[in-house]
């Protein structure tokens, strides 16, 4: 009895020693990458995983240990497996990285999402979407630029009207090439989402992958989803930041002494009088510079931003808020861009198998712009032909044309030139557009694997625009009438989604079966109304009704409608061997009756090499897979929406004598044709994904071919019928290349880098236009002009679309005896009218003279090749991100120089380079000589002069952030976090090409194109 009694109490001791030696820790596991909890991730005490446990719904965990210093070993799928020391009584907290093997990541695809290890098609994705926030993008297109190997992003200048033009696997069409967008999970026709409100982007680029979205998803598809809210405590972030913006690289008219000279020697080279506007004695005004008109209307202009969004749930209901607000001055005074947004997401489970949802999404923009895409009224352009001798404004404060009144005797001798400040300042323009995109949808979870989701979208776009143009009384470019223009459109859109799955795993085998129903239908009306001669021009005076004349209304109105039926089936076998097929069928109202469905179908397959057992013993190589496509979708974006009965044209006539333009009429303005049927995209795709070195380094390389048959082009007119011709089906054009991703993840101590780059090849080529087959015509002419005079575009086949259509120019002649040995094949002068310093053309046919029969092709505006460089670098609390982009074998038509270098017009002032100009002092240059008089046309014919490389290397952003320590915010919570930042974005580009910037959109044609400016900010990023 008293053994046992004496053993009762030893034990009680051991087992009171033993409770006082265990420890008690406590922590938080988040994710490295945005500081959200980390739910259901393992914690394992000192390699004894029986004592483990888990971190709850706030990423938080309690653990008892036996050892007052140890090792934690932290694991969640989707993220590296972590190891931390511990002492007993500290809290932890513990941010884990993302796993970095790329073939593990799930991406979006079509209505769903998928490991990209278990991807058979092209589908990229941009990695470092978190960095919008601290870059002063506005869209989506400024931040693709560079970041996805055959996505190519051509800006359009820097209009705060205009967005960049995104071709994915090169121009396909002659229609519009504007890839589809889908936002969670439904196609998106408004305006660019905010890019803050941005959680992933895919970008699916072969027809397999975008088959799936049918007729709007030839030029390829861009799926984003925005962010959801996560149950959890509630969240806020703010993100802030200002700066300005900057043009670079602008150009230098002459100033009023040198205008004067070139013009006097201008003379004087084509055997004319001189002026006297140019003569120092009879007009002294003349010689004495006044203004710098590039100072005048370019300006350092501000920028802001803010974006603020609150997040959050209990266990069944998820949301998530934002708005956003964006100011920006444009670098050209008078323009500039606003945007408002705001957006609210929810998610609620209703039950275990029924979850609803809604997501509304509102933006307003009023952007002003200005036009410099015209050789005549370019704003930027006319600050070259103003004369300097002129100023901005009067004495009496109104403005100045090209002389003073009392002067107007020299006028004429200066050309029809607006004051630039005067074209960018005097009208007044409201472009104010609203939008609201409104999902909402129900999913039910039926049985297990078996899913239906119904989804429905409605979208209204209101766009109301109002100018008034004032007269413009000075001299130059004189109008004593004044317009208000005014116009208003609606388009009302509602798409509806149905859509059953089927996801199951039987041992080895994974099936996945998708089949939808999906219908769209779109109304819209547009109208637009002129007036002019306003008696006053007073703000309260500007409306319609005010207006002595008022021009006839233009309307325009449509309906359209496609329906569709999808299926998709995805296999895979031990996830080694993967299937994939799809077939959908469209019906579209753009097509007559017979002609309006049609079926596309697609397949594809991949072996992940990587999990095959002998691919155990390759050490260095991780992962492997092989993946092959082949796809056909229809292009609805190309056919007119009553192509196939096109409706009567209206316009005012006069019937009677004496009568005016007061009777309306009605007339057959184009042809119809329905068999028009639909534009059809095949493309095939080869592809390899891997990852090597631990996973630290990732790598995919694809091989494309990308075929547009039963291309829609312009019919061939008949001028018996005394109409435009009909659209017909009848031409191929053939897009191939290669595409490459590199992205490597390492860390050397405490500094974590990580180093992305790209590159693409693409060969574009007019494969056939087989609807012109019966004429013998193969090429179609495009209508792009500098003054009507230079045409440089023509698509040909056998060569690239849009085409460069040029006499090559062979340089400058120096000496008569060089104009005299340019013969033709009967020892003719080829060029007769030339004189040392004119151009020198060459005669590509050998009929003794030069005109348009000469001209050869010479490539086209879209690049060869397209590559990008990304490095970013972490040390402690510190990050760096640099992040080039530029394009090779581009080419841009300078049609800036047709009239800025050329004396021969109007008298306009010209660029300081002519003061390079051929002379016979100066005979090393590659400017043609001045002159009033172009007999040589030296400037008139379309010339390879113009052509010039546009290729680029830029460095379009560098951003430097610092994060405050975490203790500094201890008193805001643990969810706290204070990110504070510099960026600039187009720090930097180098180039060969001598007009404002190389990115001069509009197929590459420049005449002063308002050019991308230079962006610094200071921000910050604000989460509590």
């Amino acid at each position: 009895m008293r053994k046992s009694t004496v053993l009762l109490v030893l034990l009680n001791l051991f087992s009171i020693t033993g409770l006082m030696a265990q420890q008690v820790l406590e922590g938080t596991v988040v994710s490295k990458k945005d500081n959200v909890p980390v739910p259901a991730a393992t914690v394992i005490p000192d390699n004894s995983s029986g004592k483990g446990t888990s971190t709850d719904f706030d990423g938080n965990f309690t653990i008892s240990v036996d050892q007052k210093e140890g090792t934690l070993t932290i694991s969640s799928m989707g993220y590296t497996t972590l190891e931390v020391p511990y002492k007993a009584g500290e809290k932890l907290y513990i941010e884990l990285e993302d796993e970095i093997n790329r073939l593990e990541e799930v991406v979006l695809i079509g209505y769903g999402s998928a490991k990209k290890g278990d991807l058979t098609s092209s589908i990229a994705t941009v990695e470092n979407v978190e960095s919008i926030a601290s870059r002063p993008v506005s869209n989506v297109n400024d931040f693709l630029q560079g970041n996805l190997p055959g996505v190519t992003v051509l800006q359009q200048g820097g209009d705060p009207t205009q967005e960049g033009q995104i071709v994915i696997r090169g121009y396909g069409s002659f229609a519009t090439e504007s890839p589809l967008t889908v936002v969670d999970g439904v196609p998106y026709y408004g305006p660019p989402v905010n890019p803050n409100d941005i959680a992933s982007i895919s970008v699916l680029k072969d027809a397999a992958a975008a088959a799936i979205y049918g007729a709007q998803a030839s030029s390829g598809v861009i799926v984003i989803e925005t962010k959801s809210g996560k149950s959890g405590k509630p969240k806020v972030a703010v993100d802030v930041y200002s700066g300005f913006q900057k043009a670079n690289n602008l150009p230098t008219a002459l100033n009023a002494e040198q205008q004067a000279r070139a013009y006097n020697t201008a003379a004087d080279n084509s055997g004319a009088s001189r002026l006297s506007a140019h003569d120092a004695e009879q007009n002294p005004w003349g010689q004495t510079t006044r203004t710098n008109w590039m100072d005048e209307i370019f300006r350092t202009a501000a920028i802001y931003n803010v974006n603020a969004n609150v997040s959050g749930g209990a266990e069944n209901v998820r949301y998530m808020t934002s708005f956003g607000y964006q100011k920006k001055k444009g670098v050209l005074i008078g323009t500039e861009k606003e945007r408002y947004n705001f957006r609210v997401k929810t998610d609620v489970d209703l039950t275990d198998k029924i979850t609803i949802g809604e997501n509304v999404y509102y933006s307003r923009t009023d952007a002003v712009g200005t036009n410099t895409s015209s050789a005549y009224s370019g704003s930027i352009i006319n600050a070259i032909y103003m004369p300097s001798a002129a100023s901005v404004y009067n004495d009496d404060g109104t403005f100045q044309g090209v002389v003073p009144e009392e002067l107007s005797q020299f006028a004429g001798a200066y050309g029809d030139v607006y004051n630039p400040v005067a074209l960018l300042m005097r009208p007044t323009t409201t472009n104010p557009t609203d939008f609201i995109n409104a999902n909402v949808y129900f999913k039910y979870d039926i049985l297990d694997g078996l899913k239906f989701k119904s989804t429905y979208s409605y979208n209204y776009t209101g766009q109301r625009y109002k100018q008034f143009q004032p007269r413009i009384p000075e001299l130059g470019r004189t109008n004593l009438n004044n317009y208000l223009y005014q116009s208003n459109a609606t388009t009302n859109k509602w798409i509806w989604d149905n859509q059953i799955s089927y996801d199951k795993t039987f041992g080895k085998h994974h099936l996945n079966a998708t089949a939808i129903y999906s219908s769209q239908h779109t109304d819209y009306e547009y109208y637009y109304q002129e007036g002019q001669g306003f008696s006053s021009e007073e703000p309260y005076n500007q409306y319609m009704g005010n207006a002595t004349s008022v021009l006839m209304p233009e309307t325009d109105v449509y309906e359209d409608a496609l329906t569709s039926a999808i299926g998709r089936v995805m296999y895979n076998y031990d996830n080694r061997y993967y299937l994939s097929a799809s077939l959908r069928r469209d019906a579209s109202s753009r097509l007559a009756r017979s002609n309006q469905s049609d079926y596309f179908p697609s397949a594809s397959a991949a072996w992940r090499i990587g999990n095959e057992s002998f691919f155990d013993h390759i050490h260095t190589l991780n992962d492997l897979k092989l993946r092959a496509s082949w796809g056909q979708i229809g292009n609805i974006n190309s056919v007119g929406y009553y192509s196939y009965d096109v409706p009567m044209y209206n316009t005012m006539v006069a019937i009677g004598e004496g009568s005016g333009l007061d009777d309306k009429g009605t007339y057959l303005g184009r042809q119809s044709n329905p068999n028009l049927q639909w534009e059809t995209s095949e493309s095939i795709d080869i592809g390899l994904d891997a990852s090597l070195f631990n996973n630290t380094l990732g790598l995919t390389v694809d091989y494309f071919e990308k075929r547009t048959k039963q291309m829609i082009i312009p019919g061939l007119e008949d001028a018996h019928q005394g109409t435009l011709a009909p659209d017909v089906n009848g031409g191929e054009v053939k897009n191939t290349g290669w595409e490459f991703s590199l992205n490597y993840n390492n860390n050397i101590g405490d500094l974590q880098y990580n180093i992305m780059a790209g590159a693409s090849l693409l060969d574009n080529k007019l494969v056939n236009l087989n609807g012109y087959s019966n004429s013998g015509i193969d090429y179609i002419p495009h209508s792009d002009n500098v003054r009507s005079i230079l045409t440089p575009f023509r698509s040909k086949v056998g060569q690239p679309l849009y085409s460069y259509y040029l006499i090559p120019q062979q340089g400058i002649f120096q000496t008569q005896e060089e104009i005299n040995a340019h013969v033709g094949p009967n020892g003719q002068l080829i060029q007769p009218n030339a004189v040392p310093g004119d151009f020198r053309f060459a005669d590509t046919n050998g009929d003794g003279k030069i005109d348009d029969n000469d001209r050869v092709y010479m490539g086209n505006y879209q690049p060869d090749v397209t590559y990008n460089f990304t490095l970013n670098l972490d040390y402690k609390n510190f990050d760096l991100s640099m992040f080039f982009q530029g394009v090779g074998g581009a080419k841009a038509f300078n049609g800036y120089k047709f009239s800025t270098y050329n004396a021969s017009l109007q008298g306009y002032n010209l660029d300081n380079r002519v003061l390079n100009a051929w002379s016979p002092e100066n005979t090393d240059t590659g400017i043609p000589r001045l002159s009033t008089t172009d007999s040589n046309h030296t400037y008139g014919n379309t010339s390879s002069w113009y052509l010039e490389d546009a290729s680029y290397l830029r460095m379009k952003n560098i951003t430097l952030g610092y994060n405050l320590p975490e203790k500094a915010l201890a008193f805001m919570g643990d969810q706290a976090s204070l990110r504070v930042f510099f960026s600039a974005d187009n720090v930097f580009t180098i180039t060969n090409y001598s007009g404002l910037d190389p990115e001069v959109g509009s197929n590459g044609l420049d005449i002063g194109r308002y050019p991308l400016s230079s962006v610094y900010t200071l921000g910050l990023n604000f989460q509590f």
